[in-house]
Formats: C-alpha cells, sequence, structure tokens
C-alpha cells in the first residue's frame, strides 16, 4: 500500500492546487455527483485521481487478481454541453500485461454529448462513446482497441408527490453500451452498469431540514453496480462486475469518495477492495 499513499499524497496536492470552479451534474434542484466508476452523463471540465485495490474485472479476463491501482483522469468541455475525458489506469501487479507485471492499462477514453437535461423532472441523458486505445499503455499490453457506442442518463426523484417525500433524495444514474473490440477473437460486451444514491443535501435543503451538522448534511450515500454481459467469444453469457456501496462528500467545487468493491462472482475477482476518489471542477461550470 506505499505505493497508494505515495499516489494519493501527489494527486491530492495537484488537483487541490488547480483552480477551483463551480460543479456540473445539476438537473433543477438535484446535483449528481462523480462516482469513482460509472459514467454520469454530464459533460465537464475536471480532474480525478482514484487509488486503492481491486480485482481486475473485465468480460474475457483470464487473470482477475486483485492488485493496488492508482488513476488520473481529466475531462474537458470544448464546446456546450459537448465532454471529452482521457483517463490513465496504473496497476501493481497488472494482469492485463504478458507477463503480468506492474504497469499501464491501455488509456481509456470517453466522449459523450449532452441531449436532454429537465429541470422539472432531474432527468439528464447524454449519448457518446468510451473505451480503450490500443499501444497507448505499457509494450506488453493489449494492441487492439475497444470502442463502446453508449447511453448515459441520470434521473432524480424530486418529482414524487410529497406523500413520498423521503424518497424524494434517491437518484440513479447508469450507461448502457455495446462494447465491440477491434481484433476480433475479443468478446462483444453489453454494458449496463448503474449506481443508486440518497442525497442528504438534497434532503436538507428540498425535503426537510435535518438538524444534523453541515459534515452530514454534504454525504451522499451510494451503491455502484458496474456490470457487463459478455455476448460472444469463450465468455459468451457470462455476467461479471462488482457491487460497491460507499459514500460521497460534497464540497464547494470538489467531491471525494470512497467504496468497498464486491465482486459480484469468481469470475469477476476472487478477493475484496476498496477505492478512494477526490474530484475537482475546473474553471466556470
Amino acid at each position: 500500500m506505499n505505493f497508494v499513499l505515495r499516489f494519493l499524497a501527489t494527486s491530492v496536492l495537484a488537483i487541490l492546487g488547480t483552480p477551483s470552479g463551480h460543479a456540473h451534474g445539476i438537473a433543477g434542484n438535484r446535483y449528481f455527483p462523480p462516482t469513482i466508476v460509472v459514467e454520469d452523463p454530464y459533460a465537464a471540465n475536471e480532474v480525478h485521481a482514484v487509488v486503492g485495490k481491486s480485482a481486475n474485472i473485465g468480460a474475457g479476463n483470464t487473470n482477475t487478481d486483485s492488485g493496488n491501482v492508482g488513476l488520473v483522469g481529466i475531462g474537458i468541455e470544448p464546446l456546450d454541453g459537448f465532454g471529452i475525458a482521457i483517463n490513465g489506469l496504473y496497476r501493481s501487479p497488472n494482469g492485463n500485461l504478458t507477463p503480468q507485471t506492474a504497469g499501464f492499462d491501455n488509456l481509456y477514453y470517453v466522449v459523450k454529448q449532452e441531449l436532454l437535461i429537465s429541470d422539472t423532472h432531474e432527468f439528464a441523458v447524454s449519448f457518446g462513446v468510451l473505451g480503450q486505445v490500443g499501444k497507448t499503455g505499457s509494450s506488453s499490453g493489449d494492441a487492439y482497441s475497444t470502442y463502446a457506442p453508449s447511453i448515459f442518463y441520470a434521473k432524480g426523484f424530486g418529482d414524487l408527490p410529497n406523500s413520498l417525500s423521503f424518497l424524494k433524495p434517491l437518484a440513479l444514474t447508469g450507461v448502457l453500451g455495446y462494447q465491440i473490440p477491434t481484433e476480433q477473437s475479443q468478446p462483444k460486451v453489453f454494458n449496463w452498469g448503474f449506481t443508486v444514491q440518497y442525497s442528504l443535501p438534497y434532503l436538507n435543503q428540498f425535503v426537510q431540514k435535518t438538524g444534523w451538522s453541515d459534515f452530514i448534511n454534504r454525504l451522499v450515500p451510494v451503491i455502484e453496480l458496474p456490470m457487463q454481459t459478455c455476448l460472444s467469444g469463450r465468455c459468451s453469457g457470462q455476467v461479471i462486475g462488482s457491487i460497491n456501496p460507499g459514500i460521497i462528500w460534497v464540497g464547494d467545487g470538489f467531491n471525494i469518495s470512497a467504496e468497498a468493491v464486491f465482486p459480484v462472482n469468481s469470475q469477476s475477482g476472487a478477493s475484496n477492495g476498496v477505492l478512494f476518489q477526490i474530484h475537482k471542477y475546473l474553471g466556470n461550470e
């Protein structure tokens, strides 16, 4: 864990040293905080870092051993509602490398265009593509790329009737996508990850004053379920993923998150993990 501690300290200092901005992810009264694994539908100027320990979860992976992980990513919004993000992920050891050693995965990318944001119904949807770029990681990594045309969505439940007021802080976010590799021998995958959130800031501001401290009123309990179904090849029909319960603390222009990682089956990994994220917005959103 020495690697994790060093990486976390360096990343936190770098991120906190960047200019502050206003939060994105708004639909009506709802703020959808970015989560660690599952993409939200919003484009933004942002940076984030993730550290922890997790199994190597992915369709078709033959090595799902756990290892230390460190990720740094950046997102830009060059046009209003259009976003591009790049993430670099380091694993120690890295089961995606042959032979297995510490090193980088191929670069991960996300391109998305916001299609609709409904303030009345606290709903947002985007279309985009996410995947990996071959030959951009460590030299013994995969040479092929992947791309997944995807729908990203977010829905808050503030439009429920007042008789269900304590369900109003609930929200869902998620992604539905069809992942295609550029190498035919690799499996095609259906991505269907989602999150369930309960916003204490929303509860305190728009449902009922809690009387709790400011620290507690900034918390968002969350469960992430990054899931995949393999559609072809040797893993066809296999469902993999994890259940990640955790908490998000919503700051002014930045968020801090912590989650446990519980693989859903033996094909997803043999041991549990934990992930921490710090996320910060840049410029004016």
